[in-house]
């Protein structure tokens, strides 16, 4: 695919005709090192010839966004119709595959759940000068400054934190605190996101 691709772009640039560059799914098939190196002939095109991607690789997405004439569009199905979300939707200051993923597909991974947690924690330690345990920040910025109730255990203590602090315990220590709930991870992806806006 790689090959032909670039044979047909010589070829237009020898007649020197104008071309668009439409690949779908370029990932397949390809190793995410090939992917990255992939990213770069595309970027390279893109100087004299429009080039159009369909993916379904948050990988992939994460790759083309380190450029930032890059233009990415969500397309999502919502109650039978197709929307467009924008890639700029993101809310964490760094690319992360796990909330292309969450955008695009709602899907509500672990990884993701950790990712919000963290950045709502580091926020907060920023604003101290001694960093706050999980519990006492569960207790200052959750339950005191988000009005969160306090439903959850927390060292198998009953009533003791927020739901996102539960959850992110049972994320990093299944073994004693229990699987977390896919429903309850996207419940507390969807309230953090709202946090960090």
């Amino acid at each position: 695919m790689i090959f032909s691709l670039l044979y047909s772009f010589y070829l237009s640039q020898q007649s020197n005709k104008q071309s668009i560059v439409f690949v779908d799914e370029p990932e397949l098939h390809l190793h995410p090192k090939l992917q990255e190196s992939f990213v770069k002939i595309l970027l390279e095109f893109s100087k004299s010839t429009q080039v159009i991607l369909t993916t379904q690789s948050p990988l992939f997405v994460k790759q083309v966004l380190y450029n930032e004439k890059v233009q990415v569009n969500i397309l999502k199905k919502e109650n039978s119709e197709v929307k467009i979300a924008k890639i700029k939707d993101r809310i964490l200051p760094y690319l992360s595959a796990n909330e292309i993923n969450f955008i695009a597909f709602g899907l509500p991974t672990e990884e993701y759940h950790n990712e919000l947690y963290e950045e709502l924690k580091i926020r907060d330690d920023n604003s101290r000068t001694t960093p706050l345990n999980l519990k006492d920040f569960d207790d200052h910025f959750f339950q005191q400054t988000k009005q969160e109730s306090a439903n959850y255990p927390y060292n198998r203590v009953a009533n003791q934190v927020s739901i996102h602090t539960h959850l992110r315990t049972q994320i990093h220590h299944r073994g004693t605190a229990g699987q977390a709930d896919v429903a309850q991870i996207k419940q507390s992806i969807e309230k953090m996101r709202i946090f960090l806006k």
